[in-house]
């Protein structure tokens, strides 16, 4: 096994607490040639700590596309990718992607024909569609049949409270005011081509909670073999923050009924998630922990009945799902067969949070406009 060659773009917490320590310490199947950021200083930080020569930092990201050695990139930054995925397959890489893969249409009309053109390949980072455990209730479901419902209950902390969970060793540095109106610009313009008059209501509530946290639940649902085709009913509150909590009702095509509450409480000391799968003999019980414990198992409680003989089984794995999505990252790179989310997935993922955003203003009666239309 060689290692691929990577090109890593963003140097913020996550980059930090997971991908470059994951990357690192697996250097049989990755050796990191460029680390890329706006924010120069976070790159030294970041350099300096995980033993990234100078002349691998990069502060123009098309000087590291063109003139370093790359088979493969990291997208990791925060903020939209699409621009970044599109240079990156003109550039003729394949391309790991953390989630969300685009807020617009137009975002993945053009994603589409840059991974067309180039012919490489496309992954998106759902770290828990990776998870052993969850592959392992996938595996049960698919011979039992159809589930009678399936609950989802996420309990989100501050990002400072998950991020005293992570191994962070080292503050990287802010960005200057500069970068940050140009984030906030560029975070504003994609609001407003998503949602039209809708982004003064939600537009931060869209890119932070529902395409940026929620979206994760889509992934895990979709290994269990669901895919939301209707949105029933809607509900957030409260409506005068950013950081409102959920509760979606929706369905699938075979009618299938499934409820998201996703409720942000700022000081909870512990992000936790549950993923409850009920069938009419039989349940399967996924319990996540905070995702910056990189080696803590997820734990899948699976109970059956049969002929009045109740079976209850644990299980729970040691390997990482990071580590586990890493690990298909470069499989795919090496062998040039898709693995894990494509860009089919971007696109679902896309059309269930505007269905959403779309409750979300008949239900308030709220304006709506861009790709809401």
């Amino acid at each position: 096994m060689n290692p691929i060659r990577v090109g890593v773009i963003g140097a913020g917490d996550v980059t930090s607490t997971i991908h470059l320590p994951i990357l690192t310490r697996r250097s049989d199947l990755f050796e990191i040639t460029g680390l890329y950021d706006l924010n120069f200083g976070a790159v030294n930080a970041l350099g300096e700590r995980f033993g990234i020569s100078v002349d691998k930092r990069f502060s123009d990201v098309k000087e590291m596309l063109q003139n370093t050695k790359l088979d493969a990139v990291l997208i990791l930054n925060s903020g939209s990718h699409s621009d970044l995925v599109t240079l990156a397959l003109q550039s003729n890489l394949d391309v790991f992607c953390e989630k969300p893969l685009a807020y617009t249409k137009r975002e993945l009309h053009e994603i589409r024909e840059a991974l067309e053109v180039s012919g490489k390949h496309l992954m998106i980072g759902y770290m828990k569609s990776h998870d052993r455990s969850v592959k392992r209730a996938a595996k049960l479901i698919a011979n039992e049949g159809q589930p009678r419902t399936v609950d989802v209950l996420v309990l989100h902390s501050s990002g400072e409270s998950q991020l005293a969970t992570s191994e962070r060793s080292i503050d990287i540095p802010d960005p200057s005011a500069n970068l940050l109106k140009e984030f906030d610009a560029s975070a504003r313009s994609i609001q407003n081509e998503a949602l039209g008059p809708l982004a003064d209501q939600i537009g931060s509530f869209y890119i932070n909670v529902l395409c940026g946290s929620l979206i994760h639940e889509l992934s895990v649902l979709r290994t269990l073999g669901l895919e939301i085709t209707k949105i029933d009913w809607v509900e957030r509150w409260p409506k005068t923050t950013d950081t409102n909590s959920i509760i979606v009702m929706a369905r699938t095509a075979d009618d299938v009924r499934i409820s998201l509450r996703w409720l942000y409480i700022e000081h909870y000391p512990e992000y936790q998630e549950e993923v409850l799968w009920v069938g009419e003999k039989s349940s399967h019980h996924i319990r996540f922990v905070s995702p910056y414990f990189l080696r803590v198992p997820t734990s899948l409680t699976s109970i059956t009945s049969e002929s009045g003989d109740l079976q209850k089984t644990e299980f729970g794995s040691y390997f990482g799902s990071f580590e586990n999505e890493l690990e298909e990252f470069y499989e795919m790179v090496v062998t040039s067969k898709q693995y894990g989310s494509d860009l089919s997935t971007g696109e679902g993922d896309l059309r269930v949070m505007q269905m959403i955003a779309q409750k979300i203003a008949s239900t308030e009666n709220l304006a709506m406009g861009g790709d809401l239309l």
